[in-house]
């Protein structure tokens, strides 16, 4: 167990966070005890942790960090460190982050054009965060559940939104509750909404790259087909899809390193995209009984009260990883308008549905797996084309080069996101 520096004013706190938020889903929350402040950590998870700071690129954190132990059924304690910067004017909402992988490190916030520094910077209250170990370990042998190890997020969101969000004297009307969330980490945000209910207090989820975990069978299981993100059906565009970036196809298997992964968190039980192994009918059942797409009565794809946004690399098929559509898997589930959030207007993305609080967005040139915030988006008729091998190396649009719009461009995912958080209608706002 790692040593901690506790500042003097320490905040202990039990709480059973399982009785705040009714959950839609038959998963119970688990609670947060043992919370202390502590001085904050320069690195995290082997990284550096890059607080919110006042100056970009200064050492003048504004963060006060604290420590904390959650605990669920099933599962052994795990420790979370998490970092809030609450600027001095009216709070304008709370935007939790966390990173991809396990969530062991948190997104960088100490630079201008980070999200988290920006946001702290007009006028949002930041919560970066990072858990000791990967989220995803049950501690069962032969055995393990992302559903079950979702308890663990959907815990501490919850925690943070009844002690933090709520408890905020300094929020404004319309001050939101919300979550951006990467990679694995956006597979347990999307856990947390479909089985423990975090669709009944959470205001606006960001999903980038992701979420993962939708299709488990699909992603494991050898030699299945490809899919595509946003195909028209019936030719429609699909709800929150915009009709001038089209669609796309991948592979949704997992190779490499993610289906290793994959393969110990579940306990190798089945292993993931294993050529030596048969997979069984039992393994099928398995593998999508764990699966955010789990075709039971126990799931959620209904959050009236959250406006839901992704986005989503489209050179994935060049890096061999299955985000994309794993992601789309379940961004589809909500394929009305009435599943999310309304009162959005979403008219200058062109999707089919303007009122729809749903966007998914394709990033186009990313410049590495899942890597999102290097990428372009459209505006409206106006897409990037990108060119190289690996698809990124050239970005242009309208005949201009996407990234030389000035210190931002307006194409930039970053900028996009960005203005995405801070839209009066769309972005992060109270609707619980």
């Amino acid at each position: 167990m790692k040593a901690r520096h506790f500042a003097f004013l320490a905040v202990m706190i039990m709480i059973g966070v399982g009785t705040c938020i009714p959950a839609h889903a038959q998963y119970a929350l688990g609670s947060v005890s043992a919370v202390a402040t502590e001085t904050c950590p320069t690195s995290l998870g082997g990284q550096a942790t890059d607080w919110v700071t006042n100056t970009s690129g200064g050492t003048d954190i504004q963060t006060i960090c604290y420590h904390a132990t959650v605990s669920c059924p099933q599962l052994p304690d795990l420790g979370v460190t998490y970092g809030i910067a609450t600027p001095t004017t009216p709070s304008n909402g709370t935007v939790v982050f966390i990173r991809g992988a396990g969530g062991t490190i948190t997104l960088p916030g100490n630079l201008h054009k980070e999200i988290p520094f920006d946001l702290y910077h007009a006028s949002y209250q930041t919560i970066q965060a990072a858990w000791d170990d990967w989220w995803q370990i049950t501690g069962w042998t032969g055995s393990g559940s992302f559903k079950v190890a979702a308890c663990r997020e959907a815990t501490f969101l919850n925690f943070l939104y009844t002690n933090y969000y709520l408890t905020d004297t300094n929020n404004t009307a319309t001050a939101g509750m919300c979550v951006h969330a990467q990679s694995a980490s956006a597979g347990a945000l999307a856990l947390s909404m479909t089985f423990y209910g975090a669709g009944d207090f959470i205001d606006k989820a960001v999903y980038v790259s992701g979420p993962e975990y939708s299709d488990l069978s699909q992603g494991c299981v050898p030699n299945s087909p490809n899919g595509t993100i946003c195909a028209p059906v019936n030719g429609k565009t699909p709800n929150g899809c915009n009709i001038y970036a089209g669609s796309w196809s991948e592979s949704p298997l997992y190779h490499g390193g993610s289906a290793s992964n994959i393969g110990s968190e579940l306990g190798d039980n089945p292993p993931c995209d294993d050529p030596n192994h048969t997979y069984t009918s039992s393994d099928i059942t398995t593998l999508t009984d764990t699966s955010l797409i789990d075709g039971m009565s126990d799931a959620s794809y209904t959050y009236p009260k959250t406006a839901v946004t992704a986005y989503e690399c489209d050179d994935d098929t060049y890096f061999n990883n299955p985000t994309s559509l794993q992601g789309w898997y379940w961004l589809s589930q909500m394929s009305s308008p009435t599943q999310v959030a309304g009162g959005c207007n979403y008219s200058a993305s062109k999707t089919p549905h303007p009122s729809a609080c749903l966007m998914v967005n394709r990033v186009f040139g990313c410049t590495s797996v899942e890597l999102a915030a290097t990428g372009y988006i459209c505006q409206g008729s106006s897409c990037p084309v990108c060119t190289g091998n690996p698809p990124n190396v050239t970005c242009t649009c309208n005949g201009q080069t996407c990234s030389d719009n000035g210190v931002t461009s307006k194409y930039a995912m970053r900028t996009v996101a960005e203005k995405d958080y801070e839209n009066a209608l769309n972005g992060c706002i109270k609707r619980h």
